[in-house]
């Protein structure tokens, strides 16, 4: 168990972290993609996609696909297929006790690479957006949308990708890595090297 009680502030990251919505993402994406290029091609870009999170998908669906109108199609596909699917999405094991229970003692803030809008829909329907300071979104980066949040130290951050890491080296925060519903394949020989890091299934362990 990790004692969180030193800490002032938590930032959580949300897909794979407080909502088990890594897998159910992963697959709107690649039928979206599928809508307007080869399944082979829909497969490959998908990997890379997912292997990117954290980051938002206008940058990341803007880079793979030069074409304007194919880019916007299927952004356009993604996140229709988000709003009829991701608001049933489960919590992952332990999020909504350790939420409910952080937020009385804890400034919380939820840092998502989703959409802002659909982030904060998802906390409202799911009985959490009153646990939180700030949620945020993109199209803005993780970067970009703690550039002008106030934080306060010693801060935790729990995160399950590679940008959640570089994001909290950046801001001089602990970091949790999360394992269980993590897409970042190589994690292990990623964090191998990495002291500091401490590594957790669930959010059970906080």
């Amino acid at each position: 168990m990790i004692d969180c009680s030193q800490y002032k502030q938590m930032i959580f990251d949300v897909d794979g972290v407080i909502f088990d919505s890594n897998a159910l993402k992963a697959d709107n994406i690649r039928s979206a993609a599928a809508e307007f290029v080869s399944r082979q091609e829909a497969e490959k870009f998908t990997e890379w996609f997912t292997g990117l999170n954290g980051i938002p998908r206008e940058i990341k669906v803007h880079k793979w696909f030069v074409d304007e109108s194919t880019a916007e199609g299927i952004l356009e596909s993604y996140t229709r297929r988000n709003e009829e699917t991701l608001y049933e999405v489960a919590f992952t094991a332990g999020a909504r006790q350790l939420l409910e229970t952080a937020s009385k003692s804890h400034e919380l803030i939820a840092l998502s690479g989703g959409e802002v809008g659909e982030v904060r829909t998802l906390f409202e329907r799911k009985g959490i957006r009153s646990y939180f300071r700030e949620v945020l979104g993109g199209p803005k980066t993780k970067q970009e949308n703690l550039a002008p949040v106030r934080l306060h130290h010693p801060l935790l951050y729990v995160g399950d990708s590679r940008i959640d890491y570089e994001c909290a080296a950046e801001i001089g925060a602990d970091f949790v890595f999360m394992a269980a519903y993590t897409q970042f394949s190589g994690w292990q020989s990623y964090f191998a090297g990495e002291t500091g890091v401490r590594i957790i299934q669930t959010l059970e362990e906080l």
